[in-house]
């Protein structure tokens, strides 16, 4: 099996999780993903408006010297507003969502919590 096939595979996998599909975060097929512009690997910190739920939002990404989405100096990977995602080496570990109203604690790829209307219990 390539590497392509593998990793084709574990994102199907993922894909079925019941966690995993809901979700908050809009990015989570990512995972996994090389990213490059004009035969270049992306690193450090890019943005980009991008419509996410109906709006024109600017994306920040954060990128490591290999092109995976990461999170360096405790800083998201990810933002938008009132929206941060952190990642470890291409997979994300935490969401971030609505303020922090929802948080989500991620595993080797997908979700193992998710906590929702937090700002109900305070």
């Amino acid at each position: 099996m390539t590497d392509v096939d593998e990793i084709m595979a574990i994102k199907a996998a993922w894909n079925e999780n019941e966690l995993f599909q809901q979700s908050s975060s809009p990015f989570k097929q990512y995972q996994l993903e090389q990213f490059s512009a004009n035969d270049e690997v992306l690193t450090g910190k890019h943005s980009r408006m991008e419509t996410i739920n109906g709006k024109e939002v600017l994306v920040i990404y954060n990128f490591n010297k290999d092109g995976l989405i990461h999170s360096e100096d405790n800083l998201p990977a990810i933002e938008y507003p009132m929206h941060w995602e952190y990642w470890e080496n291409g997979l994300i570990k935490e969401v971030a969502d609505k303020g922090g109203d929802t948080r989500e604690y991620w595993e080797n790829g997908v979700p193992v919590k998710i906590e929702r209307n937090l700002s109900d219990e305070k």
